[in-house]
């Protein structure tokens, strides 16, 4: 399907990248987070007002006095990280890129310990992934801390010992931190079984003391060769199913998987799409839309905040659209009279002078409604959030869809940032939003995520089970 969108929802992850150290001024990247944030962040008015400005302006003096001297470009990573933090938006992110500037952790590795542990359910043992190319042993020490220990690897600079994650429960399983990942917004682990899943990267799998039971390495298998955990397969006669476990660059991967099952998934009269552990990414879920309209969906009109950064990025975005025609073959998703609407905001944008102004989301046309599958269940958890979430929010309009699960994750109130925001140390990396939902004053959903139709409050490994007996229940 082709782009659909000017308003792309996406989560980026940049810290893939790398960057060389140098000295950085932290007093300088401080006052211009600071700045940008106060003139740019859509989420700033809501967020600093009468009754959290006090603790917002002792918090910014209080990190000033401190960056005053400091050079390192680590710690000033750091104190930044702390003035993002403030905000509580997953979508508000500080990243801190320097591929020799890691902090390796290592750990004497005594491997007998783990020959000693016994059958448990807890997140001890012996893990794998899904190429057997990194062998770790998780070992609980105090704090309530669990250590994620290189035993094995391939990649050299994976050496024996290394601390390659560590793990903290939280309500939404473990907080997630990685050795070579700096970045301001909280990840997330859970363990299912002899699974443990990092969040929108990896999946690992138990070989001591419980092994994993052959439906689980089944799943871990998915995750190699870089598949990324798809799947599809037929539940039975009148049902398929399909497992994306994340978006984020995977987008071709999942147009070639629903092509290859475009037919079995048209001869189901129930499809399943499982989403859980899904944290965002791009928006995969368009290849997806055919087998779930029933009508033309709407997308959401996010309010962007007026600044001269902000409207000089959308009317760059929208330049193509003032400057060129519309080509043939996308003429139905941007018809005539939304273009138009299009071309009178590039022009208004220049003079707007309200604190913020709405965006018209574009709708996705209808080519026909598919009798087959005649029913979807929409499958998400505690750990969706982003562009997953979002395309949970548009499924509210699908007639034949059914949303199950657990809450979302939260982080959709604010949009996801198109591009960063540039600080004089490149090393660290901003991303900012600078748009808001429509829902985001009235009705904000970061703190509780989006909730399903169908809340599941049995174990996660009977979902699937129960959404077949529902699904035909309402047959």
């Amino acid at each position: 399907m082709k782009r659909l969108s000017l308003l792309l929802i996406t989560t980026t992850f940049p810290f893939l990248l790398m960057a060389q150290q140098l000295p950085c001024n932290c007093l300088q990247n401080l006052n211009e987070a600071i700045a940008k944030t106060e003139l740019n962040y859509a989420g700033f008015p809501q967020k600093v007002y009468a009754k959290t400005k006090p603790t917002y302006e002792n918090l910014v003096n209080s990190l000033r006095e401190k960056a005053e001297n400091e050079n390192n470009p680590k710690n000033c990573y750091y104190l930044i990280k702390d003035y993002v933090r403030f905000f509580a938006d997953k979508h508000f992110s500080l990243t801190y890129l320097n591929k020799d500037d890691y902090e390796k952790e290592t750990v004497a590795v005594d491997e007998s310990y783990f020959k000693t542990l016994k059958p448990g359910i807890g997140a001890e043992g012996i893990w794998i992934n899904a190429d057997s190319s990194i062998t770790l042993g998780i070992k609980k020490f105090p704090g309530n801390e669990y250590k994620a220990i290189v035993l094995s690897a391939k990649d050299s600079m994976l050496h024996r010992g290394l601390v390659y994650f560590t793990l903290k429960p939280h309500q939404k399983g473990y907080l997630l931190n990685q050795y070579n990942v700096f970045n301001s917004i909280d990840f997330y682990a859970q363990q299912r079984g002899g699974l443990l899943q990092l969040w929108n990267f990896s999946l690992f799998g138990r070989i001591f003391p419980n092994e994993m039971t052959a439906k689980e390495k089944k799943e871990l298998g998915t995750w190699k060769n870089s598949n990324n955990g798809l799947d599809y397969s037929r539940l039975d006669g009148k049902t398929s199913y399909i497992k994306i476990p994340t978006f984020f660059n995977n987008d071709s991967k999942i147009e070639k998987l629903v092509a290859a099952h475009d037919k079995a998934i048209r001869n189901s009269k129930y499809l399943i799409i499982d989403l859980r552990g899904n944290g965002g990414g791009n928006s995969g879920w368009s290849f997806l839309l055919p087998y779930v309209m029933t009508n033309p969906i709407k997308q959401d009109s996010p309010l962007l905040r007026i600044s001269q950064d902000n409207v000089r990025l959308k009317r760059s975005e929208l330049e193509y659209f003032v400057k060129n025609p519309v080509p043939i073959d996308l003429k139905k998703y941007y018809p005539d009279q939304y273009v138009a609407n299009l071309k009178k905001i590039y022009e208004e944008l220049s003079s707007a002078n309200d604190t913020f102004y709405q965006i018209p989301g574009l709708t996705i046309p209808l080519d026909s409604v598919l009798g087959s599958p005649a029913k979807v269940a929409l499958i998400t958890d505690e750990l969706c959030g982003s562009s997953t979430e979002y395309f949970f929010h548009l499924m509210k309009q699908s007639k034949k869809t059914t949303r199950y699960g657990s809450n979302s994750v939260g982080m959709m109130d604010y949009e996801g940032p198109t591009s960063p925001t540039p600080l004089p140390c490149k090393m660290l990396i901003l991303m900012m939003p600078v748009s808001k939902s429509s829902w985001t004053d009235k009705k904000p959903i970061d703190a509780t995520g989006f909730s399903p139709d169908v809340k599941l409050n049995i174990p996660g490994d009977q979902w699937v089970e129960y959404i077949i007996k529902d699904l035909k229940r309402k047959n």
